[in-house]
């Protein structure tokens, strides 16, 4: 399996030279997110959207005729009625996906990927609050986790909406202590603006978090081959 990040940041103004780009993980040839257009330039033959916030689906608020391979999201989008609803595991370009609903928005829904390939396993989860309870104990174990990097402090941005449901971003902190169980490595991507304040510093700051479990920050380009 090789897994290729094209871009580390999240919906905000700051950039740098290896975190220039919105979200988009490439696995073999299938892309999960499309944060930029450009990624279209990788032929992939598929995409799946882990939701339809704009800094992973660049077409939300910019013109696009059509999505050019199979997309999935975990919910229609009016103006792009070729994207279909992901509900079940899906075969593509020998990779096993299945969708994991989580909480994250609560306007737009979003899910997870566990994303197979023989003895290889691993979770791209895009922004995330936590996996939904259901859902947890079907975690197996994972080679590598690709998570959320929006906020370095513990508890991140979680608010409540005016019917109770939680939307936001958990911390990095909390996101390790969740994941590492399942898995000895954990790459954290989709920065928040803490992250460009000093960018070596916030590098040492998630890499302290690990411990049995091996926590890195991604850059724009990084290749993991399992």
């Amino acid at each position: 399996m090789r897994i290729e990040i094209l871009g580390t940041r999240g919906h905000i103004e700051p950039s740098a030279p290896n975190h220039m780009f919105h979200s988009g993980v490439l696995v073999n040839d299938v892309l999960f997110d499309i944060g930029e257009r450009i990624f279209l330039d990788r032929n992939p033959q598929a995409i799946l959207l882990t939701h339809l916030h704009s800094d992973h689906a660049f077409f939300t608020e910019d013109e696009l005729d059509s999505l050019p391979v199979p997309t999935y999201a975990p919910q229609r989008w009016r103006e792009h009625p070729e994207i279909q609803v992901i509900r079940n595991r899906l075969e593509i370009d020998g990779l096993v996906i299945t969708p994991i609903p989580t909480v994250h928005s609560a306007s737009y829904r979003s899910c997870a990927y566990l994303i197979e390939e023989g003895c290889n396993r691993i979770i791209y989860t895009g922004d995330l609050v936590s996996v939904r309870r259901r859902y947890r104990d079907r975690i197996p174990e994972i080679d590598l986790v690709i998570t959320d990097g929006s906020f370095i402090r513990e508890g991140g941005l979680v608010r409540r909406d005016d019917r109770g449901r939680l939307h936001g971003h958990n911390g990095i902190p909390d996101l390790v202590r969740f994941f590492s169980p399942f898995t000895p490595r954990i790459v954290i991507t989709h920065f928040g603006s803490w992250f460009f304040r000093d960018i070596d510093e916030s590098i040492r700051a998630i890499e302290s978090l690990g411990n049995a479990t091996s926590v890195e920050a991604a850059y724009d380009g990084m290749i993991i081959e399992l």
